[in-house]
């Protein structure tokens, strides 16, 4: 019943064209790099156009031109997480956080990492950084056992994110970092971690006893736009979400959430198009102003398309959608309630003054 009074009235608002896009100018992400050092079953990861979408770093040169690019256009935080990735597979990544850290125009940054390509020294380095706002860590499996089968990491790798998740412990009990701390544990159904004996539950246990490190644990798991189907995780104790999403009016992801890739492809989503097919120009041709402008007429047509709810394919079988004639406050730059919302006649004109 929930949901079929949610559908009438996310119908209502389309047709009388209420909507409430996230403010556009709130985030942006950039991807510094797409290389990863697990191959986890439930990631699109592996699964990559390699032709268009290559494993690649950003220089440290070309990330400096992008933001300082969106920084011009009013962009206020950054996102690092890359779309399928880890972050600190970039051995400039502290270099590239030091720089974000001296611009007087940015409110922050923040990123998810597997928390394993790291060492003492870069976990150290992070508390000296001003302006990073959002730490997410992802675990994947609740013992080696299960890191093994969800990860696709070796025995190594485990016992490196059991030794960096001890230091993170040893060093915030003498001292709190500047930013929030996220712990997202994808693991087996039914696992329970509050009667858990396993090394790594007692660190986390440990860890979230903190009051600036929130935990939640989850065993569902999105399809990637339809590139991860149930074969993929067959026999590993998850499950892909299931429901059919009702999609109804454009997708608010296009307009807030919009990422450029390490290879200089701006995608009008940073979130579940891992083959970066929803890509609206390339950086190697264009400014940044030039591409997300509604005079771009590849970012034009996805916005007409989508408000015909005539969805490109990664968006049909996509379950990560959020229409913009619903309420949109989500994953950390849209968690905060205060958030502007705009219509979408005030964001083309945004866009269309570019």
């Amino acid at each position: 019943m929930k949901k079929f009074l949610k559908t009438i009235l996310t119908n209502i608002m389309y047709f009388i064209g209420h909507q409430k896009i996230p403010d556009i100018f709130n985030n942006i992400n950039i991807e510094t790099t797409s290389r990863c050092n697990l191959k986890c079953k439930f990631c699109a990861y592996d699964k990559r156009d390699l032709l268009n979408v290559p494993y690649t770093t950003m220089s440290l040169t070309e990330f400096q031109d992008i933001v300082l690019q969106s920084l011009d256009l009013g962009y206020k935080n950054i996102g690092l997480t890359p779309t399928t990735g880890d972050v600190f597979m970039d051995k400039e990544i502290i270099n590239k956080l030091i720089f974000l850290d001296n611009q007087k125009q940015l409110d922050g940054y923040y990123f998810y990492t597997n928390f394993i390509p790291l060492d003492e020294i870069k976990i150290s380095q992070l508390y000296s950084l001003k302006k990073l706002t959002n730490l997410g860590i992802s675990i994947y499996g609740s013992d080696l056992e299960s890191f093994l089968k969800l990860s696709g990491g070796t025995a190594k790798a485990y016992e490196k994110l059991i030794k960096n998740l001890t230091f993170l412990k040893k060093i915030i009990v003498n001292s709190k970092p500047n930013f929030k701390i996220e712990i997202s544990l994808r693991t087996v159904k039914d696992f329970k971690i509050e009667s858990s004996t396993d090394q790594i539950s007692l660190i986390i246990k440990k860890l979230i006893k903190e009051d600036f490190i929130e935990f939640s644990q989850n065993s569902e798991f999105n399809n990637w736009g339809g590139l991860i189907e149930d074969k993929d995780v067959k026999n590993l104790g998850i499950r892909l979400k299931s429901k059919k999403i009702n999609k109804i009016g454009s997708c608010s992801l296009i307009y807030s959430r919009l990422i450029v890739g390490a290879n200089g492809k701006v995608n009008a989503c940073a979130c579940r198009d891992a083959n970066f097919t929803l890509a609206i120009g390339d950086l190697k041709q264009k400014k940044l102003r030039e591409i997300i402008n509604y005079k771009n007429p590849t970012y034009k047509n996805l916005i007409l398309r989508q408000e015909k709810n005539d969805f490109p394919d990664v968006c049909k079988a996509c379950d990560f959608y959020r229409s913009i004639y619903q309420n949109n406050n989500f994953v950390w730059s849209f968690k905060d309630k205060r958030i502007k919302h705009f219509s979408l006649k005030n964001i083309i004109k945004i866009l269309d003054a570019r």
